[in-house]
């Protein structure tokens, strides 16, 4: 995308937005650094977002099944926009930190799930809220995982 259609496209946000971005810019600078240092769970309070694995997802559903504002929507479509843009590394787990962070008001959940195919395994994090997985990605792909035996959150 060219830089021009870039700065076009961000001049027709209203002003709101362009708050919205400099949130979650900021946002994904300070969760980036937790990953980095703390790992997920710090990362996690960062973004208010609560990290549960008891092995059980409630089933993936679109935005449209949540009860959100037109205010939540529209900055959940802000981060994760922008998350999709370079220089962001846009990842599955940032997107649910950051997401859940403009969703805190529902008490969000991190999910985390790993599949193996063909001897190759990949983990993948989606943001649960009111019963329903937020992810555009499908996450019914992923077995989500639990602690081990003994181990409290």
């Amino acid at each position: 995308m060219a830089l021009r259609h870039r700065v076009r496209t961000l001049l027709s946000y209203p002003p709101r937005r362009w708050g919205d971005l400099v949130v979650a810019a900021t946002l994904v600078a300070r969760v980036e650094r937790a990953l980095r240092r703390g790992g997920v769970e710090q990362a996690a309070r960062i973004g208010r977002v609560r990290v549960v694995m008891d092995g059980v997802a409630a089933p993936v559903g679109a935005t449209t099944l949540v009860e959100l504002s037109a205010r939540e929507r529209e900055q959940l479509d802000t981060a994760w926009r922008m998350l999709r843009r370079p220089p962001f590394n846009g990842t599955c787990l940032r997107r649910a930190l950051v997401g859940g962070y403009f969703l805190r008001a529902h008490d969000p959940i991190l999910r985390i799930g790993v599949a193996k195919t063909d001897g190759v395994v990949a983990a993948h994090a989606w943001v649960e809220i009111d019963g329903v997985g937020l992810d555009p990605d499908g996450a019914e792909k992923y077995r989500v995982l639990s602690r081990p035996d003994g181990m409290t959150e």
